[in-house]
């Protein structure tokens, strides 16, 4: 593919070049928009848990060996796992649940495709590292207040996908135009383009309502209309996530528990504290996710 050019680039820093790409392909509709794995799309489509259905996960996953492997892995080093080991996906969905499998295939089958940055491998990980986080604080806090966990799983895993999706056009576009980023570069980038390009990939991926009102409402959910519980959701979750990834603090751990969208869920000081008694339990399912 040719060098990408642009008018009276010599004035223009790389980072400015290629912010001016970037604008240009999303106003012209030019930005490609990675395909969600066919498994992903698979799972995403075997609707409502019942025995059907659940025959139907498992087959899906089958498919895959490699997925297979990966799934049968973090459901057998599940917290609450039972005492024989779980070695099929029937008994893996028997055990944790449909939606928990379901959620983990997603994840696993998503993983792999948005991962794959040549040379930025790992601000990719980062990036994705915190929408696993953010995926497992939300179920947490879903099932807390006695809700479906497995939408408010999946809202959080897919609420920041344009910064990840994101990365990866701006590397491919400074890549084809011979432009070279410093790593703040990619960082405001991202900042800049991600809301816009994330809910480009929810809606091109046809998933379902509630996950394009968080895509693009989780920072201001009283705007959220109908989604406003999964916004809200995600809004807590996405702060727990930086606490569970970050050096946290005791003032963090306070602010956090007096803040309007934590006690908006209805949670109080006391739920608080039970919720951070769990960090340790997600920290260990998300290195089982992927490793730091």
């Amino acid at each position: 593919m040719a060098p990408l050019t642009m008018n009276s680039s010599d004035a223009l820093s790389d980072c400015e070049f290629v912010h001016g790409l970037l604008e240009r392909c999303l106003a012209n509709d030019e930005l490609t928009v990675p395909l969600l794995p066919e498994v992903a799309v698979r799972v995403a489509r075997t609707g409502p848990q019942h025995s059907t259905n659940a025959r139907q996960l498992a087959d899906i996953i089958n498919a895959d060996p490699a997925l297979t492997m990966y799934v049968l892995r973090i459901a057998g080093s599940a917290a609450k796992r039972p005492a024989s080991p779980i070695v099929s996906l029937p008994q893996a969905i028997a055990w944790l649940g449909f939606d928990e499998v379901a959620n983990i295939a997603f994840a696993l089958a998503l993983q792999g495709k948005l991962l794959d940055v040549k040379g930025q491998q790992h601000k990719a990980r980062r990036l994705w590292r915190h929408s696993l986080a953010s995926a497992l604080w939300s179920r947490q806090l879903a099932h807390m207040v006695a809700r479906e966990t497995g939408m408010c799983y999946l809202c959080g895993l897919l609420h920041n996908i344009g910064k990840v999706v994101t990365l990866g056009a701006v590397h491919e576009l400074a890549q084809r135009a011979g432009k070279k980023l410093a790593g703040d570069d990619f960082d405001r980038l991202i900042e800049t383009f991600h809301r816009h390009i994330g809910a480009r990939v929810v809606t091109a991926w046809s998933l379902p309502p509630p996950v394009l009102t968080v895509t693009a409402q989780w920072e201001a959910y009283a705007s959220a209309g109908a989604a406003r519980f999964e916004s809200n959701v995600v809004h807590v979750a996405h702060s727990l996530a930086d606490y569970t990834l970050s050096e946290s603090t005791q003032l963090a751990r306070d602010l956090l528990i007096t803040d309007a969208a934590f006690l908006d869920l209805g949670l109080t000081a006391a739920d608080g504290e039970t919720l951070f008694d769990a960090a340790a339990g997600i920290s260990a399912e998300l290195d089982r996710y992927l490793a730091p």
